[in-house]
């Protein structure tokens, strides 16, 4: 627990920009709420019944319950009894009955007057969530990610725990590692080749194919990531995240899932 510092909100060196008036991760069409509770899955339960996700968001799994709970405890203290503005990332409920959602509050210290920030990027700078690929929270990606990274590089929050650190696929023991992987997980290392079949492409990250790790694309999914070639990939350095599969390795169907991090600009 000594990575985290209590606070009534979550704590970060600078103060995260005012949330963006204008845009599909804005303000824009949010509406006001009032937060009556969150509850054990950090769902936000409000005053008039509904029930709102905090979308592109991955907490502690339930059997870190300590941890949980301490995340869980900030974030109560910060926005139960207070007002909040929601915008939904769908026009229906999920499943489960909750509204995907962006969630923008004021610092818990600051007054009336301090503008408006991300909840999600709150908790991601201060290393209290790792940003998760939902389908649903595409269109605040790149500014998770953004508010991620400074947490991720230095080795904040839960990012100073071996369970939550990107993996470097070139270490020794790593794809050994991975096999006893459960949830999601972020892997770091280089293309070293592309095979495919009729179904999909597969990015291989070692010599051996078999014994390394591979990300998965099916070539139904690959329309949406725009003009990238799979085979074009070789050598170029990745940063990939989402639910480890069997063995090593990873199915992505959305950009958000990889992102190349060797200067190298994507087609």
């Amino acid at each position: 627990m000594a990575s985290f510092v209590a606070a009534a909100s979550p704590s970060r060196a600078e103060p995260l920009p005012p949330a963006a008036e204008t845009g599909e991760c804005s303000l824009e069409g949010a509406v006001p709420a009032t937060v009556a509770a969150v509850d054990e899955d950090f769902e936000l339960l409000l005053d008039d019944g509904r029930r709102a996700a905090l979308a592109g968001l991955d907490f502690p799994p339930r059997e870190m319950a300590e941890l949980r709970a301490a995340i869980r405890s900030r974030l109560s203290s910060w926005l139960v009894g207070r007002d909040i503005f929601l915008g939904a990332f769908a026009s229906t409920l999920d499943r489960w009955g909750r509204a995907p959602a962006r969630i923008y509050a004021s610092p818990a210290d600051g007054g009336d007057a301090v503008p408006l920030t991300s909840v999600a990027a709150a908790l991601l700078s201060a290393g209290e969530a790792r940003f998760r690929p939902d389908p649903t929270a595409a269109a605040c990606a790149k500014a998770y990610l953004a508010a991620e990274a400074p947490a991720r590089d230095a080795g904040v929050g839960l990012w100073s725990r071996p369970e939550f650190r990107p993996i470097d696929v070139s270490a020794p023991g790593a794809v050994e590692d991975l096999k006893r992987r459960k949830g999601m997980i972020v892997v770091l290392g280089a293309i070293r080749s592309v095979g495919e079949s009729r179904r999909a492409f597969y990015l291989n990250f070692g010599d051996k194919w078999r014994d390394s790790f591979t990300v998965v694309i099916l070539r139904r999914n690959l329309a949406v990531f725009g003009q990238i070639e799979p085979r074009s990939l070789v050598g170029r350095r990745a940063r990939v995240r989402g639910l480890i599969e069997t063995g090593a390795r990873i199915e992505i169907a959305t950009p958000a899932e990889i992102e190349f991090v060797d200067g190298v600009p994507s087609r």
